[in-house]
């Protein structure tokens, strides 16, 4: 099955995360390791999948022979006209065998087991699949979060320079008070953002080790030149197609409709006749010298009919069919969400990947704009103001590009994981490119 070499492939990537995660401290994979490790919603469903896996032995069991046995000693007193009472003790034991020839109630239940346990293993991977991308998620939200508190230091020690140019140029009467004014306004700005950005790093630092569980070092973070990789096919609807056809979410709803369904299965078998064979064999010893040892041997092909439940068959049928409709709807719900998940992902990858280009240029051209600004002002061409405006223009260019490579990357494993190619190998690719 699927999900059995999907399980494989997990194992074999997280051998992979093992030897990467002993070369550094606290990387991707060192995250994801731990996170795995601690996720309770993981640690429910593979307990719910061990619990799945005994559907099958315990519906076989019920289509193979029952065999019983008893053991009995019978105190026996016989009165009879004109005779003495005779009491005497007597042993006997007993073995019998029942075995089921036609209960359809009893075949569905067998057909459907394959089935639920099928639904464990799913859910088992999707719970993995969730939990690492929840780490990753919280991985580079911290790194983000600390991105941002380095750009709004460089940002204020770019604004602090600019002031101290401009108390310089007041003593000598090249600076106005208006200009001083701007730049202790700037100034205040970028308080606001550093203490925003601190608070924001609290947060996110907080967040990330209630994932591992343990407290968080040094990260590894992506360099600042990073190609992203192109996606493969470039195509939305192929991409669409393969949620709506295995994404987990999908896979769920369609292994419940199967379960519905031989729930309905089940509760119209209730009408059907069931034909089953019974045999005993029961001998019993003498006491007392009065009675002979016997023993009884019986074999009965039996069929039982029903006839009336008062209405109590029906109901089930009908509402077996009626959470068959549910489930079907589910799975219609399903499908349409991973259609537009993979579709939005997808093109929030290829347009984040775009921005991402679009930025690094606007950067490279705003730090030769900062250049060209402060050599105009030290000429007189250019005012404070513009200086301080391009200082701003550079740095919220630099926030928007951070914020942009972290998203792409997080954007590119979600999209993998709407079509569950999703795996650990994925995030031993992305960790090489840590630094």
């Amino acid at each position: 099955m699927r999900s059995f070499k999907h399980s494989i492939g997990m194992a074999a990537a997280l051998c992979l995360l093992n030897a990467s995660a002993s070369a550094q401290a606290t990387d991707l994979v060192t995250v994801v390791q731990q996170a795995l490790g601690r996720d309770a919603d993981l640690a429910q469903a593979r307990a719910a999948q061990v619990a799945s896996k005994e559907a099958v032995p315990q519906a076989r069991a019920a289509l193979l022979p029952q065999i019983s046995g008893g053991w009995g000693r019978t105190y026996n007193s016989i009165a009879t006209q004109g005779f003495p009472r005779t009491s005497y003790w007597q042993n006997g034991w007993t073995v019998s065998l029942t075995q089921p020839i036609f209960d359809w109630t009893k075949w569905e239940a067998y057909r459907q087991a394959d089935y639920v346990e099928a639904l464990g293993a799913v859910n088992v991977d999707f719970a993995q699949q969730t939990a690492l991308l929840r780490a990753v998620r919280a991985y580079f939200d911290e790194l983000a979060a600390e991105d941002e508190v380095k750009r709004a230091s460089d940002y204020g020690a770019a604004v602090d320079a600019q002031i101290q140019i401009l108390q310089r140029n007041r003593v000598a009467g090249e600076a106005t008070v208006i200009d001083m004014r701007e730049a202790l306004t700037a100034r205040e700005q970028v308080t606001l953002q550093q203490s925003e950005a601190q608070s924001a790093l609290a947060a996110k630092r907080r967040a990330l080790e209630q994932v591992t569980g343990v407290p968080f070092g040094a990260p590894s973070r992506l360099p600042d030149t990073l190609a992203l990789p192109r996606l493969a096919p470039e195509d939305a609807d192929a991409w669409a197609n393969q949620a709506k056809d295995h994404g987990y979410p999908v896979q769920q709803k369609q292994l419940e409709w199967q379960v519905a369904k031989f729930d309905v299965g089940k509760a119209k078998g209730e009408h059907y006749p069931s034909v089953f064979l019974t045999g005993s064999y029961t001998p019993s010893g003498a006491a007392s010298g009065y009675a002979r040892p016997t023993t009884t041997a019986t074999g009965m092909l039996a069929v039982s009919i029903p006839l009336y439940s008062g209405g109590a068959t029906q109901s089930k049928v009908r509402q077996t069919e009626a959470l068959q409709d549910e489930a079907m709807q589910a799975l219609v719900g399903a499908t349409r969400t991973a259609d537009a998940s993979a579709r939005d992902n997808y093109a929030r990858y290829q347009q984040g990947r775009a921005r991402v280009d679009m930025l690094v240029h606007l950067l490279a051209s705003c730090r030769e704009m900062l250049a060209a600004t402060r050599v105009g002002y030290k000429v007189g061409t250019r005012t404070s103001t513009d200086v301080l405006r391009a200082i701003d223009t550079l740095y919220s260019t630099q926030r928007d590009l951070l914020a942009a490579r972290y998203d792409a990357v997080v954007t590119l494993l979600q999209l993998k994981g709407d079509t569950s190619t999703l795996s650990l190998t994925d995030v031993v690719e992305i960790n090489t490119m840590l630094r």
